[in-house]
């Protein structure tokens, strides 16, 4: 009897996160749990701290695989902010999943608010056909109005050269805006925007409250 097909959504870095936007409700957990951001750019070869171990990440993937019983199989990526796990993270990600296909097809998807991607980033995932979802909630005023980084600097700019990087290295990418109230009236000119920059696939989540 085939078992039920699920798919389960990995948070490797849990809430940590390179900024501070202020809608976020995993701003909440730092009083819960304490806080231990990083720093805001974040080297490709560190040793983070509070990241999924290797033990842990190698057993993840194999029973994931071995629990699905179709020829595709999906692992999504988010956080906080996964690239805090750092890029050797997930040369060990592509190294397991490998190692445990079975014949299998693997694909990923990876959340990311794209400020700590560079061009090593961007080989990795081209190389390993990543698909990639970049958080960006429109025009530079409204993105900078909520989206700021651990030090309240703007961030617009490094997305948008993230978004260049991905289209120079031909990753398959969507964006993801969070509608608020900075933007709720301007859908036809932040839909213009984002295609402006490139993108193909758009998604707009509604925020619960803004006050």
């Amino acid at each position: 009897m085939a078992t039920a097909r699920f798919h389960m959504m990995a948070k490797p870095t849990s809430y940590r996160c390179n900024l501070k936007c202020e809608y976020c409700f995993y701003l909440e957990k730092e009083e819960i749990l304490g806080d231990s951001q990083s720093s805001e750019c974040v080297s490709a070869t560190s040793k983070q701290p509070d990241v999924m171990p290797d033990p842990v990440l190698k057993r993840y993937v194999r029973d994931y695989i071995a629990s699905q019983d179709a020829d595709q199989i999906d692992f999504s990526w988010q956080g906080g902010e996964p690239t805090l796990a750092g890029l050797d993270f997930y040369r060990q990600v592509v190294k397991y999943q490998r190692q445990y296909a079975n014949g299998k097809t693997i694909t990923n998807s990876f959340q990311t608010n794209a400020v700590a991607i560079n061009k090593q980033w961007a080989q990795f995932f081209a190389e390993h056909q990543f698909l990639i979802g970049v958080s960006i909630d429109g025009t530079p005023d409204i993105h900078d109005k909520y989206r700021i980084s651990v030090n309240g600097k703007p961030t617009f700019e490094r997305v948008k050269r993230a978004i260049e990087l991905l289209l120079e290295y031909q990753v398959e990418f969507n964006v993801l805006t969070v509608i608020n109230d900075q933007n709720w009236d301007k859908g036809a000119q932040t839909y213009q925007f984002l295609k402006s920059l490139g993108a193909r696939h758009l998604q707009f989540i509604p925020i619960v409250e803004v006050e």
